[in-house]
């Protein structure tokens, strides 16, 4: 199943919210207009879950953030805009990954992950309902627990030297310090962007 053509406003919505967090709405402006989607300016899609923009605007914007920033500069701002989106997700649209309802109880590390894992699971399963991904796998490694999305909606189109998916890392390390109250490990060790077959999010397993 290919991505949809249409992502839901709320997608969107955060990702302008966070970007002008990070860069101001000056900044974020720039990106939208060198990204040719100046129609978002100061007038982002509702925080509602109804698929009226196109997915390629939301690739425009990821590319736009690449080229304004490089790709070094861009690592840190998609970072700091995925943990935020996490964040403003769960508070206010848990509904979008499914979230809403759960909570996390405390223990021991092993079982926090499991935990973890649990609930990338539940959002994955709503990622690809709401996305269309053909390709979203999830796996135990040897040292923690992979997700493979192909295509992905992140870099669909772009070429990069490395790896350029931070905007996602980002949302994993919102997750994990729900989770576990800490950053965790994770890294992307394939990206479609650099010529890869899916891009591919390893996070480890902390130690106890």
């Amino acid at each position: 199943m290919p991505l949809k053509e249409k992502l839901p406003n709320q997608l969107f919505n955060l990702a302008f919210v966070t970007i002008e967090e990070v860069l101001g709405k000056n900044g974020l402006n720039s990106v939208l207009n060198y990204a040719k989607i100046p129609q978002y300016i100061d007038n982002y899609p509702p925080n509602t879950l109804d698929l009226e923009h196109p997915s390629s605007d939301f690739t425009r914007f990821t590319s736009g953030l690449i080229q304004v920033l490089g790709e070094k500069g861009a690592r840190s701002v998609m970072m700091l805009s995925g943990i935020r989106s996490f964040e403003i997700m769960l508070r206010d649209m848990p509904g979008l990954f499914a979230l809403d309802g759960i909570e996390v109880k405390d223990g021991p590390t092993d079982k926090l992950f499991d935990e973890y894992v649990r609930i990338q699971n539940t959002m994955s399963e709503a990622a690809t309902f709401i996305l269309g991904d053909g390709l979203y796998t999830i796996y135990n490694t040897d040292d923690g627990w992979a997700l493979e999305i192909s295509p992905c909606y992140w870099c669909t189109g772009l070429k990069t030297e490395a790896p350029i998916c931070h905007g996602e890392i980002g949302f994993e390390l919102g997750l994990a310090r729900w989770i576990f109250g800490k950053d965790i490990k994770i890294e992307e060790t394939h990206c479609m962007a650099k010529g890869d077959p899916m891009c591919r999010f390893v996070s480890y397993r902390p130690k106890a």
